[in-house]
């Protein structure tokens, strides 16, 4: 009897610890898929890679309270959290991980949080005349082996 009741316990942690750690990206509730050539051009440019941007008016700290409950907040050394942009506003972005990787570099689903929007162009210039104020869920997950 001990021991059924040891190994049914041993299934339960292992479920959750299986759920957890795999919880992986989700699009964040009422986040609108961003369709544009950007987008398409992104992906095309890394084979094996895919990059979606999704959309939403709900405020970055909300957005980020989301991610924070399914994954790994991260850093990007070479990138601040937040800096100004030409016309004054305030840039205010995040990482998260969802594969349990160490940071960006080696993660293979991870996604950034930034608010406001800034689309890029063709050459992968920032166009800040063209920032809207909503937050921006970008993901990279790797679909293939390298």
């Amino acid at each position: 009897m001990r021991t059924v009741k040891l190994i049914g316990m041993a299934v339960v942690v292992l479920t959750v610890a299986t759920v957890a750690a795999g919880q992986g990206f989700k699009v964040y509730p009422g986040a609108k898929k961003l369709v544009s050539p950007e987008s398409k051009d992104a992906s095309a440019s890394l084979p094996g890679v895919q990059i979606d941007s999704y959309l939403t008016d709900d405020p970055f700290e909300k957005v980020v309270a989301f991610y924070k409950s399914i994954g790994k907040e991260s850093a990007v050394s070479f990138l601040k959290k937040s800096e100004k942009l030409p016309n004054g506003q305030e840039l205010t972005r995040t990482w998260f991980i969802f594969d349990g990787a160490a940071d960006i570099t080696t993660s293979k689903s991870w996604a950034m949080v930034q608010r406001p929007y800034v689309p890029v162009d063709d050459n992968g210039e920032l166009q800040y005349k063209n920032a809207r104020n909503v937050t921006a869920i970008v993901v990279q997950q790797v679909t293939q082996n390298k």
